[in-house]
């Protein structure tokens, strides 16, 4: 009942916006022009809209201590290295934009988290605030299609995060706000994806940043994401037995996996299966369905080593599955998490060794 009442409070938040804005372009006058010129406007402004909104983190974050690791919007990314700032290429689906910073030091109770996770929707409401005032005080209540599609765009933007809703910025505030617990697992996230993005292994970091809280049931998307972390640990010591006995915690929660998730899981599972020469249909069936299909069509070193696992195990082809490792490893480049890297490497080569 929950998570109906949510959808359907987006879809009525989305309505009024839709209704706001269908009146604002019915009120204008309108030729070819005008249409070509909202519709470009309409994309440049919501591709701004999400610039502006994980500047907004990476503005609160460098004021609340923290430290950039990645600026990502779309595919686009950049990452501060040890070299300084470089360029990369990263799809990750079911996200627009992301920036993460790598925390400041963890103060039982004074752990700054707020403001960094407020940050974007406040950049986007402040825009949308300054540029609507500049408006009105040239303009009147006739502003042009132009200066309305903005501020709408920032409006929704930012309502649309900071209102508590399945993986954004307010449902992740809500849950650390008043949960010391949870304000630990957020740090710990941050943390660990700095320290590998430069390089230290998983074996490296201490084991209290992958352990759940006591008590934790293991549902919520942090805990998810640290069974997650506890999987990749075991695989980076080449554990695949441990590894896979986490994957089947998470399998048998798949259906309360947020999706970015539960295709992340689905994925490993079927490498694991075929690394412990599991059960071959399940492997098949994890393999057909669509969901992981599609992602493994994304060209990520970790993608060429899941399929590459397929069709060694399944179609006996170590040819394929070699040229497929390759690919792979062709892919370094875009990755931007250094021990990653080196991870894949070793699982590929540790897959074709088998």
């Amino acid at each position: 009942m929950k998570k109906f009442l949510s959808t359907l409070g987006m879809a009525l938040i989305g309505g009024v916006f839709g209704g706001a804005l269908m009146l604002a372009l019915l009120s204008q006058e309108w030729s070819i022009t005008n249409i070509l010129i909202s519709v470009v406007c309409f994309l440049a402004f919501y591709i701004i809209h999400i610039i502006l909104h994980e500047g907004g983190h990476l503005i609160f974050g460098k004021l609340t201590g923290y430290s950039l690791v990645s600026f990502r919007v779309f595919s686009w990314m950049v990452v501060a290295t040890k070299d300084g700032l470089k360029w990369k290429k990263l799809h990750m689906p079911g996200t627009l934009g992301q920036c993460l910073m790598a925390p400041p030091k963890y103060v039982k109770g004074k752990y700054p988290f707020k403001l960094y996770l407020c940050g974007g929707v406040i950049i986007n409401f402040l825009s949308s605030l300054v540029v609507g005032g500049i408006a009105w005080i040239i303009y009147g209540n006739a502003f042009p299609i132009p200066v309305t599609l903005f501020v709408l765009l920032g409006l929704f933007i930012g309502v649309t995060n900071i209102i508590p809703y399945g993986f954004n910025d307010g449902m992740t505030l809500k849950m650390a706000w008043s949960n010391e617990k949870k304000q630990w697992q957020l740090f710990s996230q941050f943390y660990i994806n700095a320290q590998t993005s430069n390089g230290v292994s998983y074996q490296e970091l201490p084991e209290e940043l992958f352990a759940l809280p006591d008590g934790n049931d293991g549902k919520d998307y942090f805990s998810q994401w640290g069974l997650c972390m506890q999987q990749v640990r075991a695989m980076d010591r080449l554990d695949f037995e441990e590894a896979k006995r986490i994957n089947d915690i998470l399998w048998a929660r798949k259906d309360e996996l947020i999706p970015l998730f539960r295709v992340e899981v689905a994925k490993e599972r079927l490498f694991l299966l075929t690394v412990l020469d599991g059960d071959k249909e399940e492997v098949q069936s994890i393999y057909e369905n669509k969901e992981v299909k599609r992602f493994l069509t994304i060209k990520q070193m970790s993608n060429k080593r899941i399929a590459a696992a397929y069709e060694m195990y399944v179609n006996g082809d170590h040819d394929k599955a070699a040229a497929l490792c390759e690919e792979g490893a062709q892919l370094e480049k875009h990755n931007p998490n250094m021990t990653d890297i080196v991870l894949e490497k070793r699982l590929m080569k540790t897959l074709l060794a088998g």
